[in-house]
């Protein structure tokens, strides 16, 4: 067989069917016929063809012999509603040009269908490859973009963002994170940020209760950076590039350094986001949402083949929505839309098409609160509820804009090409009426304001070529990656501010609106139009030998940079190159543990200059990790448990000589362990747990943060997620879901003057099927959600004048068609 097979090994098949004749006595005492058989109802996970199959077959009562060979790499997105046995099988294996013949009394097997198919299957993802020494992972079908198939649960097995390509997690020598789109439904999360609170190494919300515009996220205590289907997402300053949660398919964390692969970047990791791409099989839905707040959503989502042949693919998603927020008088609207276009020129060679528009015209909450009043004694108790800024001044609206295409070639069964290419625009504007450097209290006993005003603009051309060969020299197999990425970016960023007091305070407790502003007379420093180049060659190998696998990577980056200021006229231009390597081993156990160590190492430009006139270094970032990953045998399970030392070097400190300028002396050494698991128990019982503990300090500094924490940044984490269908009878259909969220206490400045409380918050979920209870609303659920309960009041801080409240109870209920 020419491609390494992914199915059931013949054995462990024949043991399956083994199990399923012992467990009810005789073939013969199964079911008669499949005409004999009533339609019954089904909950099939998505999973590997093969595991789809025997579950069903286990479920109908009757017997399937197949060989594995039949099935190769294929995925199957599962089956769930009322069917007989035929239309079961038929469903199952729809477009993969197999058809379940019955040969006797209970009895199929799997042949060609009459009229094959021409369409390929896709790869699976959420099911495990049975371990054959290398365990080689698949080439992807899809440009590369993502891990193929469709993860049905809670659990994923494989990820691309520690490779570039598709490979199982247990390979990988670091730890990664996978939220699925099961998990991101289940939960109905309603931002990237929201997906990530069962995450482990990860402080999601930093930022407070606007996760939807503000994605401010952290990884083992930095600020990570985001890509978008393999390209840099990118952002600058308040302009934050966000996608809206509903349009994607899931979304993956890599922990620690990733310059090796990606170029320049955070030593904290980065988030791989992965937009929903056209299927190969029809599916559709549509959702409408409420909520407190007066919340208004509706929701689209139609995928699957254009023509008879299959030839072209197709996807259409939009997620609308109108709602206040916990803040008076503040509001979220949003348009978000995206398609997508596949055209399989034939089974070597497929280009999609795809194009993305979101308009946020108010795009929540942006104003600060001060840490008195809130989580320090202070002249007032300033409720979550109040606007502290003015509902007639303040403005906070985003536009983004994005196209690009995903284009590979399989030359032959070694080599293969992908090339990934985006362009993206994308505009914030902010007027703002809030709280910065202008202290806590006004002259007359109120809080302090000042007026502030924001615009940018971003501007980025990014692409990604690479080739890719899967071959062996010897008894070692090799899965060689080599590339080169280029990116084009302009940003402009315009900060204005009012700094003579002119701006009127406000009394939380009494607030009036509608008063005169002041307009802004002063230009930050940091406002500017710059201009940034990268390009990147990496080599990446992975080698597998018996249980081995040897991870090696070396990458060289080129930038440059322009800035111009929009304060002084002055303009800098300064060029950097950075050389940077991965490497990794891990040992593959036959009971399924791995464990693993790795190196990696990243670096990000800075712009300025030093006292001498010299350009800044990069910063650069360095990460030892140890764990042991687990991948049970016979159980549908992960589990990561990693140990790290992470520094980040050439950090800009006060110069000693002359305090105006700064000097590259700082370090910051970030120490840790992080647990994290998913399990399937069963078709009834999900699991998500994770605890994370993160040593965070300044090591090297010239200015009073020596020794200190960096805010924000809680020291121990711990969540967890059940999720439990209810079994047969009266409850039939049913889906209770409950988790747990504590986040320890941190410090809220720099020089860690005052500490923030620490806090836990509670989620539930109520899914309903009601196909599975009634026939005749076979497609048909319904939910209602909770995150925060109880209502939880709770603060994040960063500084004195700079916290924000956490979300407080939000209470959601939706009804959903699937067809």
């Amino acid at each position: 067989m020419s491609v390494r097979p992914l199915p059931v090994r013949p054995r462990r098949l024949a043991a399956a069917l083994a199990v399923l004749i012992a467990s009810t006595g005789s073939i013969a005492s199964l079911q008669a016929h499949a005409a004999d058989v009533p339609a019954h109802a089904y909950d099939v996970p998505a999973s590997h063809l093969t595991e789809t199959l025997s579950r069903f077959a286990a479920a109908a009562g009757v017997a399937l012999s197949f060989d594995g060979s039949q099935i190769g790499d294929r995925a199957s997105p599962g089956l769930h509603g009322t069917y007989s046995v035929d239309e079961g099988f038929a469903r199952l294996l729809a477009g993969s040009g197999l058809q379940a013949v019955a040969v006797g009394d209970g009895t199929y097997v799997l042949r060609q269908a009459s009229v094959p198919h021409t369409v390929p299957a896709s790869p699976v993802a959420s099911a495990a490859p049975p371990r054959t020494g290398s365990m080689r992972a698949p080439t992807t079908d899809l440009a590369g973009l993502h891990v193929n198939g469709v993860v049905g649960g809670l659990v994923a097995l494989r990820s691309t963002a520690g490779t570039k390509g598709d490979t199982p997690l247990i390979e990988t020598p670091q730890a990664i994170s996978v939220v699925t789109r099961a998990q991101m439904d289940v939960q109905n999360i309603q931002s990237v940020s929201q997906a990530l609170r069962y995450t482990s190494g990860t402080n999601p919300e930093q930022r407070g209760d606007n996760t939807d515009g503000l994605e401010y996220i952290y990884s083992r205590g930095f600020q990570v950076d985001e890509y978008l289907n393999g390209l840099r997402w990118f952002g600058a300053n308040f302009n934050i590039t966000s996608m809206d949660s509903y349009l994607l398919d899931r979304i993956e964390l890599l922990h620690g350094p990733s310059s090796v692969l990606f170029g320049q970047g955070s030593p904290g990791g980065m988030l791989v986001l992965t937009s929903k791409l056209p299927t190969e099989t029809a599916q559709h839905e549509v959702m409408l949402q409420t909520g407190n707040h007066g919340r208004a959503q509706a929701a689209i989502d139609l995928s699957g083949p254009l023509d008879d042949r299959g030839q072209w693919l197709g996807r259409f998603t939009m997620d609308t929505l109108d709602t206040g927020t916990q803040v008076n008088r503040v509001r979220q609207e949003r348009v978000a839309v995206a398609a997508s276009a596949t055209w399989k020129a034939s089974d070597n060679t497929s280009l999609t098409l795809m194009a993305n528009y979101q308009r946020d015209p108010d795009a929540g909450i942006f104003n600060y609160v001060p840490a008195e009043g809130t989580v320090l004694p202070g002249r007032y108790r300033i409720p979550r509820s109040v606007d502290l800024g003015d509902p007639n001044y303040d403005t906070y609206s985003k536009t983004q804009t994005w196209v690009g295409y995903a284009l590979t070639h399989r030359f032959n069964d070694t080599w293969s090409l992908v090339q990934n290419v985006r362009y993206l625009h994308n505009s914030t504007t902010i007027h703002s009426v809030g709280f910065g450097d202008n202290g806590v209290y006004a002259d007359d006993g109120g809080l302090a304001r000042g007026v502030y005003v924001n615009y940018g603009t971003i501007n980025s051309i990014d692409a990604d070529t690479q080739l890719h060969g899967i071959f062996s020299t010897g008894e070692v197999d090799h899965q060689l990656t080599t590339g080169l990425d280029v990116q084009r970016n302009r940003d402009s960023h315009v900060f204005n501010a009012d700094i003579d007091g002119l701006t009127p305070s406000i009394n939380p407790n009494a607030p009036v609106y509608g008063q005169a502003m002041p307009d802004p007379n002063f230009v930050y420093g940091t406002s500017s139009i710059n201009k940034a180049k990268q390009e990147g060659i990496y080599l990446q190998d992975q080698l597998h030998w018996n249980q081995w696998t040897a991870t090696l990577g070396a990458r060289e980056d080129w930038t440059s940079e322009n800035s111009r200021s929009l304060k002084t006229g002055a303009v800098t231009n300064q060029k950097a190159s950075a050389f940077t390597w991965r490497a990794g081993l891990s040992w593959l156990s036959e009971s399924g543990l791995a464990p693993y160590v790795s190196y990696s190492k990243s670096f990000a430009p800075t712009l300025g200059l030093d006292a001498n006139g010299n350009a800044f270094k990069p910063t650069t970032g360095t990460q030892a990790e140890a764990g042991i990953k687990y991948q049970p045998n016979g159980v549908e399970s992960f589990i990561t448990l990693a140990a790290y030392e992470l520094k980040q070097q050439n950090v800009q400190t006060p110069d000693p000589v002359n305090a105006r300028l700064t000097i590259q002396t700082g370090e910051v050494r970030s120490r840790g362990i992080e647990l994290e698991g998913h399990a399937q128990l069963g078709d009834d019982l999900q699991l998500v747990g994770s605890y994370t503990y993160n040593a965070l300090k300044n090591t090297r500094s010239n200015s009073g943060n020596l020794d200190k924490v960096p805010a924000g940044n809680p020291r121990h984490m711990v969540a967890g997620w059940i999720d439990y269908r209810m079994p047969d009878g009266a409850l039939q259909g049913l889906k209770i879901g409950a988790g747990v969220r504590y986040v320890g206490k941190s410090y809220g400045d720099a020089l860690n003057d005052f500490s923030v409380p620490a806090y836990t918050l509670v989620d539930l979920s109520l899914h309903y099927d009601l196909g599975e209870r009634w026939a005749p609303l076979q497609g048909w659920t319904t939910s209602l959600t909770a995150s925060n309960l109880t209502d939880r009041r709770y603060v994040t801080c960063t500084g004195e004048t700079y916290c924000t409240f956490g979300a407080g109870r939000l209470l959601l209920a939706n009804v959903r068609y699937r067809w």
